[in-house]
């Protein structure tokens, strides 16, 4: 259940899951989920130090937070952090073995033509020019299987598309490279995409972790919880459908 919250320590996490070893919270676009280098923790705002907050509030100063996993800064949605350290390392093992099942939206530009395909292509291990690259299969010592899996839920003509997007692996920019290497790039992206550094300030790569499912990593009860879309891409669908051509393909 969603908890928006309103004042104090609690004002700084979205719950869309709570226990007392893990919770669930919705993170904002523009929120870093750790700090961006050793240190830097007094001086960021992040995820992660929110959450610490929030249960050194709840549990004093000794009260234990670990991520079970991370989104890209300018990613919105759902994420789960343990606030136990057996339910810490037993999360971040099923997360390694794909136990958690996660549903991302995608506002994209253009608009592909199949409904439904998967996207197979290794992602580099290392960084080149600043970026992550899909790389061809003869280059494969050198990187990581990844795999894709997309849905077309709505098509604004062939100016962009509303995607589902569900992932089999779960490397650093995957969506984001994928979806940019078969022509199809995040709308808002500046790093994988077609926008340049003069888009106007707030524009991010307009993707949502929608929703996430998983089995509690110390009962096994099943945790199935939805992210609401954030208002920046409720404006841009709203926008992409008032322009949309009359008879285009929905």
């Amino acid at each position: 259940m969603s908890r928006p919250r309103t004042a104090g320590h609690s004002r700084r996490l979205d719950l869309l899951y709570e226990d007392r070893t893990l919770v669930v919270v919705n993170k904002p676009a523009g929120l870093l989920t750790i700090p961006s280098a050793p240190g830097r923790a007094d001086h960021e705002d992040t995820l992660l130090g929110r959450a610490r907050e929030y249960a050194r509030h709840k549990r004093g100063r000794q009260a234990y937070v670990g991520m079970l996993h991370r989104l890209d800064r300018g990613t919105s949605g759902a994420l789960a952090i343990a606030l136990d350290p057996r339910v810490h390392a037993a999360g971040r093992d099923m997360f390694r073995h794909h136990a958690f099942d996660r549903t991302y939206l995608a506002i994209v530009h253009g608009a592909p033509a199949a409904d439904r395909f998967t996207i197979d292509r290794p992602i580099s291990s290392d960084y080149r020019d600043g970026r992550r690259v899909a790389v061809d299969d003869n280059d494969f010592e050198e990187a990581l299987h990844a795999r894709t899996h997309v849905e077309v839920l709505e098509r604004f003509g062939t100016r962009a598309a509303l995607l589902q997007v569900t992932l089999d692996t779960g490397r650093q920019h995957q969506i984001r490279i994928h979806l940019s290497g078969i022509g199809h790039p995040l709308v808002g992206d500046r790093v994988y995409g077609r926008e340049s550094a003069s888009a106007r300030p707030g524009d991010r790569p307009l993707l949502h972790a929608w929703t996430l499912g998983f089995p509690h990593p110390l009962t096994g009860a099943r945790i199935d919880v939805t992210a609401p879309v954030p208002s920046d891409m409720r404006r841009a669908l709203a926008r992409l459908t008032d322009d949309r051509p009359r008879g285009s393909r929905p």
